[in-house]
């Protein structure tokens, strides 16, 4: 199955449902008492990462036969070669699920020729479901629907997103914070920094960390959907498909610089 640019209108009501489902599991999960296991790398991992990761890929799988699902939490995945392919993080932010900061979602893209044409990303505490494609993008709020876009920067200064590393980076943020006129700084987790700048509600976000392709791949598309880009910090383009999937790092504008 191949699909197509313009026939994913029909699909995103079944996408949107599916994440719901996922979202409602991991919700129930973060209400409740759950082990935190260590995967090989170090990084934590909990039932809710890997009941999302068989939710996701089963629904995905009957909904577009023939489209591989690559996820975080199935490394036998991360090798197969496809032109078209779904990249999943089932939950994005599983610190911020962890240490019980609601700073967690779910990402989805959908890849052709290892460039992200699609991307959704859902918060499940809020229920929102963010989705960007073909130069549109919308917010999804139990079935109310609104385009989103994103702004101008504004003449008080501009909003930068940062994650969660402390001062680890210092050298570099304080690099940008001199060259743009960055008013107010907020530390958030997870993708949900796309949204916020795809919604008009923030103008940068930059990551020096290095992190893997599903952490930025649907905020990527929608961001691009919604009137953003998203490059190297040099300024050139950025690039998947990428050997074990890493990503350097990088910076998202809402508006070009």
């Amino acid at each position: 199955m191949i699909i197509l640019e313009n026939t994913l209108d029909t699909l995103i009501p079944s996408l949107v449902d599916i994440v719901e489902k996922a979202g409602k599991l991991i919700s129930d999960i973060y209400n409740d008492e759950f082990e935190v296991i260590k995967k090989e790398d170090g990084s934590p991992v909990t039932k809710a990462d890997t009941l999302s990761h068989d939710l996701l890929k089963a629904e995905l799988e009957r909904l577009t036969p023939g489209v591989p699902v690559i996820s975080e939490e199935d490394e036998s995945s991360w090798i197969v070669k496809s032109p078209q392919y779904w990249l999943v993080d089932p939950l994005d932010g599983t610190k911020g699920f962890i240490y019980k900061t609601g700073d967690f979602c779910i990402n989805i893209a959908l890849m052709e020729n290892d460039k992200p044409i699609f991307g959704l990303i859902h918060l499940p505490l809020t229920r929102e479901t963010y989705y960007g494609f073909n130069g549109k993008a919308f917010r999804n709020l139990a079935g109310d629907l609104s385009p989103i876009h994103t702004r101008h920067f504004p003449a008080n200064g501009l909003t930068l997103l940062l994650g969660g590393y402390g001062k680890k980076f210092k050298e570099q943020e304080d690099f940008f914070l001199k060259t743009y006129p960055i008013t107010k700084i907020m530390r958030l987790r997870s993708a949900i920094k796309f949204c916020l700048i795809a919604s008009g509600s923030a103008d940068i976000y930059m990551r020096f960390e290095p992190c893997y392709e599903w952490d930025t791949a649907a905020g990527h598309a929608l961001l691009e959907a919604a009137g953003g880009i998203l490059t190297q910090v040099n300024g050139s383009p950025f690039l998947y498909g990428k050997t074990h999937l890493i990503n350097e790092a990088f910076v998202a504008f809402g508006q070009k610089p």
